[in-house]
């Protein structure tokens, strides 16, 4: 093994991901077609086991997850935690959100060209721009998410509001309103910004980014936690068990990510040889690219109403009687990229 190998192992590991796309509201009909056409062992989930570089931060895992699920990277994604991590990090308080604001959290300012700096795409294969942007090494060129820039940009936001009116939230309004259709949004109170619970703030202020997007030039395998090791007790990081991928916001794609201790359970199961998944680990290290050990279920396509809507979609093309339906609703998932075609777990990423 020559140096610049032995040097590349001390700075980085394989680890392992699990993502699941689901939807918790899938009818019955869905599921089957899931099920049937999906390839979904469940009917419920479409998932991705991966090996990725220790150091791949969530911008590039972006890619990667773009490419796993058969997306074409045309609509805009967040990083989120659970709800109930959120508010026990941030105490439900604008002050706790603050102070992880550069830290963990992405400044309030809507800044979409410096959130993707890197969205350069201008034609050829997708496939392979994706895949440029998922192997290393990693570089984060944004500006904003870095501590400083972050604290900055907070710090203004709460400058411009030293005294703001309170405003009670929309949902009690509605509940107010439908007695009477002419009553106004109440003023609870007037205080400074810095002062509010997270609850108060969205209600009376609209933050177009909102405040629970995570900073995306933080390291995956940092960020979460295995089912063995401890989340942090005074230190930032690990922060949780589970990370939330939100993909399109209209169509609403939901993958939840989490961190693996080993591949035991795929070994034992014989979905994965050991054999793959030495040669999985070498490419990870060699190469400095994530590998995908494990897929259950077909790839989606963007634009078609979330994991439902392609559920619907599978009907169409599959079981529909009309066959001017099945054509065209086949010949437009293949001029976004979709395909039948049956790719091997290493050959994904």
């Amino acid at each position: 093994m020559e140096k610049n190998e032995i040097s590349k192992e001390i700075l980085f590991s394989a680890v392992r991901l699990h993502l699941e796309l689901k939807n918790e509201f899938l009818s019955d009909y869905q599921k089957r077609m899931l099920r049937r056409y999906g390839e979904s062992s469940t009917g419920e989930s479409i998932s991705r086991d991966i090996l990725i570089p220790s150091d791949m931060p969530l911008h590039n895992l972006h890619y990667a997850i773009q490419k796993l699920f058969g997306w074409q990277n045309s609509h805009l994604r967040s990083f989120r935690l659970p709800e109930e991590v959120y508010q026990k990090l941030t105490g439900s308080t604008v002050k706790g959100w603050t102070d992880l604001v550069g830290i963990l959290f992405q400044p309030p300012s809507e800044a979409e060209a410096d959130i993707f700096w890197d969205d350069d795409y201008q034609g050829g294969s997708i496939k392979i721009w994706l895949r440029k942007k998922y192997t290393g090494p990693y570089y984060y060129g944004g500006n904003l998410e870095h501590y400083d820039a972050a604290k900055r940009d907070v710090d203004e936001l709460m400058d411009r509001f030293p005294m703001m009116e309170v405003r009670e939230s929309f949902h009690d309004y509605m509940e107010r309103s439908k007695s009477d259709g002419n009553e106004e949004i109440k003023i609870l109170r007037k205080a400074p910004l810095i002062d509010l619970t997270l609850d108060e703030m969205n209600a009376s202020l609209a933050i177009d980014g909102g405040t629970e997007s995570l900073l995306e030039r933080l390291e995956v395998s940092k960020v979460l936690a295995d089912g063995e090791e401890l989340l942090a007790a005074r230190e930032v990081f690990p922060v949780t068990r589970e990370l939330i991928y939100n993909y399109d916001f209209g169509d609403n794609w939901i993958v939840t990510i989490t961190k693996k201790k080993d591949c035991g359970d795929l070994l034992a199961g014989g979905v994965l040889s050991k054999e793959e998944l030495v040669e999985a680990n070498e490419t990870v290290i060699e190469k400095h690219k994530p590998v995908c050990i494990h897929k259950d279920g077909v790839f989606v396509v963007d634009d078609v109403g979330g994991l439902g809507g392609f559920a619907d979609f599978l009907g169409t093309i599959y079981e529909s009687d009309d066959r001017e339906e099945q054509s065209e609703s086949r010949s437009w998932a293949q001029s976004l990229g979709w395909s039948t075609r049956k790719i091997s777990n290493k050959m994904i990423l």
